[in-house]
């Protein structure tokens, strides 16, 4: 998909009392870092940013001053409802550099297994990868209907395009078809009569005997 170039703002104000008010105005702060400069406070569209954020941007364009430059997106901080983003971390880079980052697996089907009465499991829904900036996938999709009850996929079954590398350990599980556990079988009625504890010693009417004789 297209991505937008987003118009950013220098900001002279921190904090939080200006973050505040920065998004109250339709804006989204954040923080541009890395490559040995100093940080840099900007504002974005928060519209327009939320878009690219949705439609899985690992990477943001801005324009400040008519100058374009491409960023990492390296944190979002949303709202507590999880939806809105607050506040965004991006990283200065090299467009000619690779990096390791994060992306999504999103598995599509349904599993063979699930007809014979198995469960889909997914474990984890993301893996590490390592790629040039301009190569970051916005999502990797996996196929799952071949999966029938017992069968695994594998960070190395994924199919990743080129120029990316797995950094995930290639055996880390993606998602397995397992069988529904059965329940357990009910325990067997006790006895109704207690097995006796063992007598260690002699019994105390043998002792009684003794002690008379002596």
């Amino acid at each position: 998909m297209e991505h937008l170039v987003l118009k950013a703002d220098r900001r002279s104000s921190v904090g939080t009392k200006h973050a505040r008010r920065e998004r109250e105005a339709g804006r989204l702060p954040a923080v541009i870092y890395g490559h040995g400069e100093d940080p840099e406070s900007v504002s974005l569209d928060a519209h327009d940013a939320l878009l690219e954020l949705h439609h899985g941007a690992r990477t943001l364009e801005l324009d400040m001053n008519g100058k374009r430059t491409r960023y990492l997106v390296k944190a979002v901080q949303y709202d507590y409802l999880g939806t809105n983003p607050i506040h965004i971390d991006l990283m200065r880079v090299d467009l000619t550099e690779k990096v390791h980052v994060k992306v999504g697996v999103e598995l599509r089907g349904t599993p063979a297994g699930i007809a014979e009465g198995g469960v889909l499991d997914n474990p984890t829904n993301e893996i590490e990868v390592e790629c040039l900036v301009t190569q970051i996938p916005e999502t990797i999709s996996a196929s799952v209907k071949h999966l029938g009850i017992g069968d695994t996929l594998f960070a190395k079954d994924l199919e990743l395009s080129e120029g990316v590398v797995l950094v995930t350990d290639p055996e880390e599980r993606i998602a397995a078809v397992r069988v529904l556990a059965e329940e357990a079988a009910p325990e067997e009625e006790a006895a109704e009569e207690p097995e006796q504890p063992e007598v260690i010693g002699r019994p105390q009417e043998e002792e009684e005997s003794e002690d008379k004789k002596s």
